[in-house]
């Protein structure tokens, strides 16, 4: 069955907060720490717009959520306004499908004809060979790594960035 990309909304909250709290508990791919719940993610989705420079896309499966992909606020200074973050996860039931790399060019696609977006960051903890194959395969470039950039379960990780010009 093929998967169907389509905006988000919010009635999926339920579901993204369980695909994305699987890697919060079992992973180091996300550093957050503590589970989120569905009030924090009612209020992580009203960012987002279908014009704007933060959108949200949905991958679907027989009416069932099984991951997303959206661009979220880079940074917090006004200079930092025309880059975004990227962010996408599946459920772990659905990687290597090639579902990760139709959301990102969903979303990708979309930012390309916004005004408001020049470039896509997207931040991988290593190792994530999947994650970086998708990165690459989607025309982002290592833009660098920061060295034990963050601590979880333990243990200090490497997280390489990765850059997408966006070319308009």
């Amino acid at each position: 069955m093929d998967a169907l990309i389509r905006r988000g909304r919010e009635s999926d909250l339920p579901a993204l907060r369980d695909i994305l709290n699987h890697y919060i508990l079992n992973t180091v791919v996300t550093f957050e720490m503590v589970e989120l719940s569905l009030e924090n993610r009612k209020t992580w989705f009203t960012q987002f717009s279908e014009k704007g420079r933060y959108q949200l896309f949905v991958a679907e499966e027989a009416e069932k959520v099984i991951g997303y992909a959206a661009s979220l606020r880079f940074h917090q200074r006004p200079a930092y306004a025309p880059s975004v973050m990227s962010s996408i996860y599946l459920n772990p039931k659905h990687t290597g499908k090639g579902i990760g790399e139709k959301l990102y060019a969903e979303l990708i696609d979309n930012l390309r004809n916004t005004e408001e977006v020049h470039r896509i960051y997207g931040l991988v903890v290593l190792p994530n060979p999947g994650s970086e194959n998708l990165h690459e395969k989607m025309g982002f470039q290592v833009a660098g790594l920061l060295h034990e950039g963050g601590y979880k379960f333990g243990k200090y990780h490497d997280v390489r960035m990765y850059e997408h010009r966006l070319e308009k």
